[in-house]
């Protein structure tokens, strides 16, 4: 028996790049819709049956964002947007919107190929934990009648599941490691910070007497605790002297704007408090927003003492990484100024750096 093909929607003004992509993929087994946009789009959407969307972001009549916002809106499908552009900020943008991923212009076939097979199985992913959820109803309606009969069947749908929230959990650590290398992508000297942050934190985290939900937060947060940086100017990120008043006035801004893209992503709220909260010091000399003490979140103050350590440690554009003895010295130094000092201690007597390599 022949296997239906899957129907795609591809949605971009210039024909070329329609053309290219159709070749693309029809010779990967798809079925190819094209449509030019214009204000004739959404007509085509509502017309067109299709299982993911394929849209370039910049268009003269009616914008990319737009027809994301209403696909979104009124249909289940997945879209990846196209860009030309060169602004990581801006595909974060969209994605934040609701867009499932980007791909970068001049399209690369593999990414293309890779980013719709991924699209595609998160849909189907979607579709069977509906399917799931409307049976899981129809038995506890039935459920006092057939109680005895229904018992196995319902531990089965359980199982199911639970499976597919583990799928979808490991979808969203993957999506989180993206924003990661994103960040690192700006500046090279950092490459590795996040990983090695993720380990310091939760190990740290778990000695601190964190929760699993907490440790969830807290590895989610190491991860992105930089990811305002994508604001920031690569030349002042890879600056081999110091830095001006005005750029560290930038810098100091990345915490604030990693919340504003963090806070309204599902999900991502308890992530965004943490995130805001890093660069806080103990005894309020911080920054945004000048927190002390406890009210600092622990999970913040953890990233804290560990972002200092994984900093001092590490080459930077202005100097070669210290020796662990001065950067111990300097963390004990700190505490209760800078760092929480119960949280310093932990770390040292503990020796949680010792596994990790610069």
């Amino acid at each position: 028996m022949e296997v239906a093909k899957r129907n795609i929607l591809v949605v971009d003004d210039e024909e070329p790049i329609r053309k290219v992509l159709k070749t693309h993929l029809t010779k990967a087994g798809y079925s190819v819709v094209q449509s030019s946009g214009g204000k004739g789009i959404f007509e085509v959407l509502e017309d067109t049956q299709f299982e993911l969307l394929i849209c370039d972001i910049k268009m003269p009549e009616v914008d990319g964002v737009d027809i994301l916002r209403y696909t979104k809106e009124h249909l289940d499908t997945p879209v990846i947007m196209l860009t030309g552009l060169t602004d990581t900020a801006v595909a974060v943008d969209v994605m934040k919107k609701g867009a499932f991923d980007y791909v970068m212009k001049p399209v690369k076939k593999e990414d293309l190929l890779g980013t719709i097979q991924k699209a595609l199985d998160y849909r189907d992913l979607l579709l069977r934990n509906r399917q799931l959820e409307l049976e899981n109803m129809e038995y506890q309606r039935s459920l006092e009648a057939k109680v005895e009969e229904r018992t196995g069947e319902l531990r089965l749908k359980a199982k199911e599941l639970e499976s597919a929230y583990g799928a979808m959990k490991s979808m969203s650590i993957q999506f989180v490691n993206v924003l990661a290398e994103t960040i690192e992508a700006k500046d090279h000297y950092t490459r590795g910070h996040c990983n090695r942050m993720r380990y310091l934190c939760v190990e740290l985290g778990r000695l601190a007497g964190l929760g699993a939900e907490q440790l969830e937060l807290l590895e989610y947060a190491s991860l992105l605790h930089d990811l305002g940086k994508v604001s920031v100017n690569e030349l002042i990120l890879n600056k081999q002297g110091p830095l001006t008043e005005s750029e560290c006035a930038r810098v100091r801004k990345h915490p604030v704007i990693a919340e504003k893209i963090l806070v309204d992503i599902p999900l991502m709220g308890g992530v965004a408090s943490i995130v805001v909260a890093h660069h806080e010091n103990f005894d309020g000399s911080g920054y945004p927003r000048g927190l002390s003490g406890i009210d600092i979140p622990v999970e913040a103050r953890i990233i804290a003492v560990a972002d200092l350590y994984d900093a001092m440690s590490s080459d930077r554009p202005y100097r070669d990484g210290l020796a662990r003895e001065v950067v111990l010295e300097e963390m004990e130094r700190v505490a209760g100024t800078q760092l929480d000092p119960g949280l310093v201690r932990l770390f040292i007597d503990n020796k949680i750096y010792s596994f990790v390599k610069n």
